[in-house]
């Protein structure tokens, strides 16, 4: 039995044999046979024994330009294959961050790139966006405070949002492009989870020049902890990057190979990804519609994931996650992604078979009358 004591202890979770990993955005559906098919021959081959080139396999990044710009790519436009979304990001916070810059982002946001730049001396600017008339987004006006009153501005710019499942629309790209423009402001738009997204936009298509995009297969190829990622950028700021790139030896081979795979089968294998995914939404939302005091944040989600707003439970999300981890089920609460929004939702992750998502729907009234229970005593 797992002690619910420690929701952050990955190692004892990795080790409960029977968890349901509900917790991380990541994707625990079958893989494709091709992508199998990939790593076997991989492994079987011992690829593994080289370093991988120091920018990656150029077919992949060939693949990876094509997926995000299209045919038409411009030929200044560049891509680096990175240990992760992460490393990417962490690049970009390691060159761009230092004082006097100011990093803007959302309030809830993922944390992880504003403790790169502060560590870097970058200051960090939160704008809240926890509010169902700001359709749980950046707001201009915000945005544009924001931006004047910093030094260097560059705005953080996770479209979809993890962990909230909002994303925007092209007019809406457009009017922060021309906000960012007035300041001469970077963008980093990670772009994690566009292939769940039901009509998805890139601002690097409004904003090339100055858009730096991060790239993830751990999402939608379901390849977490092989560790494969990327960053576009176009020439000028790609140079700039490289000064200072960590990964000089080349990323996961396996990764690469998996991910170069993966490509000759996207369109097929994200639809039946993604039908999979919205299944378990409905279903997790229909639940919600029957337990007083719990509905989710945005439906449907652009993300592989479903916010829900525990607030009206009188429970908090952390004795809601550690009742279910108990139970075996591993979920994210808002703790994660905010200092502000401590307690008011949790985060579901719905890339996962049916089966966990028709358990965790019949233990969730059980957990939620035994967390009222407890804080009745």
């Amino acid at each position: 039995m797992v002690n619910s004591d420690f929701l952050t202890n990955f190692d004892e979770i990795h080790s409960t044999e029977k968890m349901l990993w509900l917790g991380q955005n990541t994707n625990h559906l079958p893989a494709h046979p091709a992508v199998k098919e990939a790593l076997l021959k991989a492994v079987s081959n011992q690829t593994y024994n080289n370093y991988a080139p120091p920018q990656g396999y150029e077919e992949l990044r060939e693949l990876i330009l094509r997926d995000v710009v299209g045919e038409s790519s411009a030929p200044d436009t560049k891509v680096l294959i990175t240990d992760g979304a992460i490393d990417g990001l962490y690049l970009v916070c390691k060159r761009y961050g230092d004082a006097p810059t100011t990093l803007i982002t959302s309030d809830p946001t993922w944390v992880w790139p504003l403790n790169f730049a502060k560590n870097q001396g970058a200051n960090v600017r939160l704008l809240p966006i926890y509010d169902g008339s700001k359709d749980y987004k950046l707001q201009l006006s915000d945005l544009r405070e924001a931006l004047t009153q910093g030094s260097n501005p560059i705005l953080y710019l996770i479209d979809p949002l993890n962990p909230l499942g909002s994303s925007y629309t092209r007019d809406e790209l457009k009017k922060i492009a021309e906000v960012l423009e007035e300041t001469d402001a970077l963008v980093i738009h990670d772009c994690t989870y566009r292939d769940f997204a039901f009509d998805h936009h890139l601002m690097r298509d409004i904003l090339p020049k100055k858009t730096i995009t991060t790239y993830s297969f751990s999402k939608w190829l379901g390849i977490a902890g092989l560790r494969t990622g990327a960053i576009i950028a176009d020439t000028p700021i790609f140079e700039f990057l490289l000064q200072d790139q960590s990964n000089i030896l080349g990323s996961n081979v396996l990764g690469q190979r998996a991910a170069i795979a993966a490509f000759s089968v996207k369109e097929e294998w994200i639809d039946e990804v993604n039908t999979v995914q919205r299944g378990n939404q409905k279903m997790i939302a229909e639940v919600l519609q029957m337990v007083e005091g719990l509905h989710p944040v945005v439906y449907p989600s652009n993300g592989n994931f479903l916010a829900v707003d525990c607030q009206s439970t009188g429970v908090t999300a952390t004795a809601i996650a550690a009742e279910f981890l108990k139970r075996e089920i591993f979920i994210r609460t808002s703790n994660y992604h905010s200092e502000v929004l401590k307690e008011l939702f949790l985060k579901i992750s719905t890339t996962v078979p049916v089966s966990w998502v028709e358990r965790l729907c019949e233990e969730l009234p059980s957990v939620l009358s035994t967390c009222s229970e407890k804080d009745r005593k």
